[in-house]
């Protein structure tokens, strides 16, 4: 019985010494790869969470080819030749060649004869030496020739204008400084209205020289409040429109387009000359005349 059981604790050694040291397992545990590592290796690459951004691929766009433009050049404002006179002087020049008496002054004459006469001989010397006809001396036309000569045609406002701005154009005619427009014209339909008053007043009769604008209405009229100490001011002022001339700016303040000088006097610093508005400049109206 004892014999019995030594074999069979023998036998349980043995068995256990055969499963602990079996040949291979070492080798076999060696090339085995880590299970465990592999995984996480692939998991730290496979999670979107752990992933490291990609950039995304944007395709190129091309910028659009642009053409540069020019910007528009200033429209040039015509040159009109104007004279040192006053619209009662021309004014009183047309009545007077229409046979009615102002009592205003005169427009001084455009030459004299003594130089036409000395121009005539210069040319007939010169025809003398190189046998060409000598040209015919014509005298330059005066505004109020031309309007004179137009009215008693019986003419229209709109033909005057046309005659009137053709001339002054081409060089032809000079007019008063204060019926050039802004945009270069003559403004005949000043001129035709101060003749009629005139002719109103030179006949008996009587005009109307209130203002011709209503100011809380009219485009370009700025009226401002100024309070001071001892007293409210109004401060006007307007800004030009196109077609506008000093002439007229007056007609629509002060009713009467001779009072132009207190509105030059008032923007000496913007205004050269009468003839020299702009549209879009901005004036002083003064409140007195």
């Amino acid at each position: 019985m004892i014999r019995i059981t030594l074999a069979l604790f023998a036998f349980a050694v043995a068995l256990c010494a055969f499963i602990i040291l079996r040949p291979g397992d070492d080798a076999q545990r060696a090339q085995a790869p880590e299970v465990t590592q592999d995984v996480e290796v692939t998991r730290a690459v496979a999670d979107p969470l752990l992933a490291p951004p990609v950039a995304p691929e944007t395709a190129a766009v091309a910028e659009p080819e642009t053409t540069p433009v020019a910007a528009p050049a200033p429209r040039a404002i015509p040159q009109i030749a104007t004279v040192d006179s006053s619209m009662q002087a021309t004014t009183a020049a047309v009545l007077a060649g229409l046979g009615v008496q102002t009592g205003a002054e005169p427009l001084p004459a455009p030459a004299s004869d003594e130089m036409r006469d000395a121009t005539a001989g210069i040319l007939s010397s010169i025809t003398a030496m190189t046998g060409a006809p000598a040209p015919e001396i014509t005298q330059r036309p005066t505004l109020d020739a031309i309007v004179v000569q137009a009215l008693q045609e019986g003419q229209s406002d709109d033909y005057i204008d046309a005659l009137i701005n053709a001339a002054a154009a081409s060089g032809d005619v000079a007019v008063p400084e204060i019926l050039v427009t802004s945009d270069g014209r003559v403004d005949t339909a000043v001129l035709l209205a101060d003749i009629v008053a005139q002719a109103t007043v030179a006949t008996g009769g009587q005009i109307d020289t209130a203002p011709a604008i209503d100011l809380d209405e009219s485009a370009g009229v700025e009226v401002r409040i100024v309070q001071r100490a001892d007293e409210t001011v109004q401060a006007r002022f307007y800004t030009v429109q196109s077609g506008d001339s000093l002439g007229a700016i007056a007609v629509k303040f002060f009713g009467d387009a001779n009072r132009y000088t207190a509105i030059f006097e008032a923007n000496r610093g913007t205004l050269s000359s009468p003839d020299r508005i702009r549209t879009g400049q901005r004036l002083v109206i003064p409140n007195q005349v």
